[in-house]
C-alpha cells in the first residue's frame, strides 16, 4: 500500500481454470498471490474447496530470514448470521470521502490504521496514519477511496434475503494499494490487494449479489477464483488466490462484452480509475456518496476528462514493481540477477522484486517453523530485512560464486535448461503438471487431470560455507517477467521441489510440441485476420461468423434493434480497429496469446507472432460455446491421452493499441459447408 508519496517512501510491494476439463474462457474470464495462515484449512463451499499442499521442510541456511520479526496478527471472522450494520448515513462531508484521512469512513480508517501499524511494528518506525495517508499520491487515495467505498456500500444477502453483512466486512487487512503505475499492465493498476477473513469465500458463494465466474485464465496471475458483483457495470470483482486467503479487488466501470470491451479501455486506466471519463458518475449512480473531490486538484470539469500522468514515486523499501531482467532475456539471467543483487550488490530490495505473491505461503511456512509471524502487507519488507541480515554474515563478496554453488546432484533425472551461470546454480526445466503440484498451494488432486501449460523452471544452489542445505526456487512467468512462485530449503541428500515420483516421468520438453493442424482451417483463420486487421475490411471478415455465434451477442440496444446479427458483428469489428494503428504486416498490429491449458495443442503456422491457433479437444469444445459455457453441471475430467482433435480450433490475439493493451479476443472455429467458421467468441478481460 502506497501511503508516503511525498516523503519518498511508498507502500508495500503486487491459468486457465484447473477445476475440471472444461475450456474455461468467457466474457469475464481472465489469472495472484497467496498468504496462508492455516495450511490445514480450506475455504469456500465443499464443491469448490481448494485443497492446500504445503510442504513443511527443515530450515537453517539464510532463514534467519524472519528472525527480525516476531509479530502475531490475528484475524476476525465476519458473522454470516448477524444483521449487518447499515452503511453510514450520507452527509455533506461525504463529497470528499478518501481525500484526507479525516474524511475516511470508519471501516476505511480501520484498514489504514492497521496497515500503518503493521509497518511501524515491522520497521520500528513511528508513522502517524493521518500523515501517511494524506501524503500518499493522488491515484493511491482515489483508488483506495473508490474501491473501499463501493465495498462499504454493497450489502450482501443470502438466498432467503437474510443479511450477510457488507462486502467490506470480508476484508481483513490491506497488502497493497496500486494506483497509477508505470511499466505494468492495466490489470496491475487501480486496485487493492487484501487479506480476506477466513470465511469470506463461503459468504461470497452464498450471496445473491455476487456470481462465481469461470476462473481467470489470462489475467490476474495467481488469483484464479473470480466473483463479480451482478448488474454491472460498474461492478466489483474479487479475484481470489487458490487458498482463499488473498484477493485482488477492483471496480470495473466499463462493459466487458463484445465489441465494447475491445474499444472502451477495459485494460487501461479508464476501466478501473474512478477519475477517468465518466467513471465517477457511474460510481455514484450505483454507490451514492463518492463525489469528485480530486477534480479541483487537476481541473477536470464535468465528465470525459483524462487525469494527468503522475510522476513515479519510490516504492516502500525501494522495491521496484518489476525486476531488472525481463522474461525474454532468459530464466538463467533472471536467477543470476536475483542472486547478484542480493549478495554482491548488497541490494536485496531489488532481489525481492522477483518474488511473486504466489510464494507467500512458502514464506509463511518458514516463519511458522521459526515461531515467527508473517505480518499482513509487510512480507516484502520482512524479506529485505532477512536478506540484509544474511549479508552481514558474509565478508567481501566479488561474485555470486563466492557465496553460492550449484546443487549439481539435485534432480539429475530432470532435463537441464540452458544456463550461462553453471558455477552458481543448477537450472532444470520442470514439467508443467509437476510445477503446478509443487507451487506453495498446489492444485487439488481431484483437479490435477487438467494440467496447466504454464512453463516452470527450477533453480537449486547452496552456500559454500556449511552447504549441507539446498535452496530451491520454482520460477514461472508473470506479466513478462520470471518470478519466484515457490521457495524451499532442503537437505542436500534429498533436495528437491519435485516429488520422488519424478524419476518415472522423464525429462521435460522445453515447449509444447506444435502440430500441423488442418490446412484449410489455418487458411480460413488466416484469411479472417488478413481481412479484418490487414485489409480493414470488416464486411468480409464478418462473413466468417457462423449463425451459431449469434448466441454470443447480448440483447441489442435501442440503436441496434434494426440491425441484423451479421451487421452488429460487422459494426463491432469496425469499432475494434479504430484504435489500432496501420502496420506493414499483421504482427505490427496484433500479437498472439496462448491460454494456459495443455489440452490445447498449438498449431504450427507462419503468422504465430500475430495470432495463435490451437487445436481444441472435441470433448470440451461445447463448454466454450455461448450456449454451453453457463452450464452448471460438472464436466467429467478429460485426460490428455484421451483427447481427440480435428473438429475445433481456437484462435487467440491481442490488438495493438499503441501504449495500451487490448483484451484478448478468443474465437472458436469449426467446419461448416462453406468452410471453417467462427461458432463462438469470448473477450478475456481482467
Amino acid at each position: 500500500m502506497v501511503w508516503k508519496g511525498q516523503q519518498g517512501a511508498s507502500a508495500a510491494c503486487r491459468a486457465v481454470n484447473r477445476t475440471g476439463s472444461r475450456l474455461r474462457v468467457g466474457e469475464h474470464d481472465a489469472p495472484g498471490a497467496i498468504a496462508a495462515t492455516n495450511p490445514e484449512k480450506t475455504n469456500g463451499p465443499s464443491s469448490r474447496r481448494l485443497a492446500m499442499k504445503i510442504h513443511h521442510r527443515p530450515i537453517i541456511f539464510v532463514l534467519t530470514i524472519f528472525a527480525a520479526t516476531n509479530l502475531a496478527i490475528g484475524q476476525t471472522q465476519p458473522n454470516s448470521t448477524k444483521q449487518a450494520t447499515d452503511p453510514p448515513k450520507q452527509g455533506s462531508g461525504d463529497q470528499e470521502i478518501g481525500k484526507l484521512y479525516s474524511k475516511l469512513l470508519p471501516e476505511q480508517r480501520r484498514l489504514v490504521d492497521d496497515y500503518v501499524g503493521h509497518y511501524n511494528q515491522t520497521t520500528g518506525s513511528k508513522l502517524v496514519p493521518q500523515e501517511a495517508y494524506d501524503n500518499a499520491r493522488l491515484s493511491i487515495r482515489t483508488t483506495f477511496g473508490g474501491v473501499t467505498h463501493a465495498l462499504s456500500k454493497t450489502q450482501l444477502t443470502d438466498a432467503e434475503g437474510l443479511s450477510l453483512g457488507r462486502a467490506i466486512n470480508l476484508v481483513d487487512s490491506v497488502d497493497e494499494v496500486m494506483g497509477e503505475e508505470s511499466g505494468v499492465g492495466g490489470d496491475r493498476q487501480f486496485r487493492i490487494y487484501v487479506y480476506l477473513k477466513p470465511n469470506a469465500v463461503d459468504i461470497l458463494s452464498e450471496t445473491q449479489e455476487f456470481v462465481r465466474e469461470r476462473d481467470n485464465s489470462v489475467y490476474h496471475k495467481g488469483f484464479p477464483i473470480s466473483y463479480r458483483l451482478k448488474k454491472g457495470p460498474p461492478s466489483i470483482q474479487f479475484s481470489i488466490s487458490r487458498d482463499s486467503k488473498m484477493a485482488d479487488i477492483d471496480v470495473d466501470y466499463r462493459s466487458s462484452s463484445f465489441p465494447k470491451a475491445l474499444v472502451n479501455g477495459h485494460l487501461t486506466a479508464s476501466n478501473s480509475d474512478v477519475r477517468a471519463g465518466n467513471n465517477l458518475e457511474k460510481h455514484d449512480e450505483r454507490w451514492v456518496g463518492l463525489n469528485g473531490w480530486w477534480r479541483d486538484v487537476f481541473g477536470l470539469l464535468g465528465s470525459g476528462g483524462k487525469p494527468p500522468k503522475e510522476k513515479p514515486t519510490e516504492k516502500l523499501g525501494r522495491i521496484p514493481l518489476n525486476p531488472a531482467v525481463k522474461g525474454d532475456q532468459g530464466i538463467d539471467k533472471s536467477t543470476h540477477d536475483f542472486l547478484k543483487s542480493w549478495v554482491v550488490d548488497k541490494q536485496p530490495n531489488l532481489s525481492v522484486a522477483y518474488f511473486s505473491r504466489r510464494s507467500y505461503p512458502c514464506l509463511e511456512v518458514w516463519a511458522q517453523k521459526n515461531q515467527k509471524a508473517m505480518v499482513p502487507g509487510m512480507v516484502r519488507l520482512q524479506l529485505v530485512a532477512a536478506m540484509e541480515k544474511f549479508n552481514t554474515t558474509m565478508t567481501t563478496v566479488n561474485s555470486v560464486g563466492d557465496v553460492f554453488e550449484p546443487a549439481d546432484q539435485w534432480l539429475k533425472e530432470l532435463k537441464g535448461a540452458k544456463n550461462a551461470y553453471p558455477l552458481e546454480f543448477r537450472l532444470v526445466s520442470v514439467p508443467s503438471d509437476i510445477g503446478a503440484d509443487e507451487e506453495c498451494v498446489a492444485v487439488p488432486m481431484d483437479e490435477s487431470g487438467k494440467r496447466s501449460q504454464e512453463k516452470f523452471y527450477g533453480a537449486a544452489f547452496r552456500t559454500k560455507q556449511g552447504g549441507n542445505k539446498t535452496m530451491t526456487l520454482l520460477w514461472a512467468q508473470e506479466a513478462g517477467y520470471w518470478k519466484i512462485v515457490a521457495i524451499r530449503l532442503e537437505d542436500s541428500s534429498d533436495a528437491g521441489i519435485i516429488p520422488r515420483k519424478t524419476a518415472a516421468i522423464g525429462p521435460a520438453d522445453e515447449e509444447p510440441t506444435p502440430i500441423a493442424g488442418d490446412p484449410e482451417a489455418v487458411r480460413d483463420i488466416t484469411q479472417f485476420y488478413q481481412a479484418w486487421v490487414g485489409k480493414r475490411d470488416s464486411a468480409q471478415a464478418s462473413n466468417f461468423a457462423s449463425q451459431q455465434s449469434y448466441a454470443c451477442l447480448r440483447a441489442p440496444s435501442a440503436a441496434e434493434k434494426s440491425l441484423t446479427p451479421s451487421a452488429r458483428i460487422r459494426s463491432g469489428l469496425e469499432l475494434g480497429l479504430r484504435r489500432v494503428p496501420q502496420g506493414a504486416n499483421l504482427s505490427d498490429t496484433m500479437s498472439s496469446l496462448q491460454p494456459v491449458n495443455d489440452l490445447l495443442r498449438p498449431v504450427d503456422q507462419e503468422n504465430s507472432r500475430a495470432f495463435a491457433i490451437m487445436a481444441v479437444p472435441d470433448q470440451i469444445a461445447d463448454s466454450f460455446t455461448c450456449q454451453g459455457r453457463h452450464l452448471s453441471e460438472k464436466t467429467p475430467e478429460l485426460k490428455p491421452v484421451d483427447a481427440t482433435y480435428g473438429t475445433y480450433y481456437l484462435s487467440a490475439s491481442l490488438l495493438n493499441f499503441g501504449e495500451e493493451e487490448s483484451p484478448a479476443l478468443l474465437l472458436l472455429w469449426t467446419k461448416e459447408k462453406v468452410g471453417w467458421r467462427v461458432v463462438a467468441w469470448a473477450v478475456e478481460v481482467p
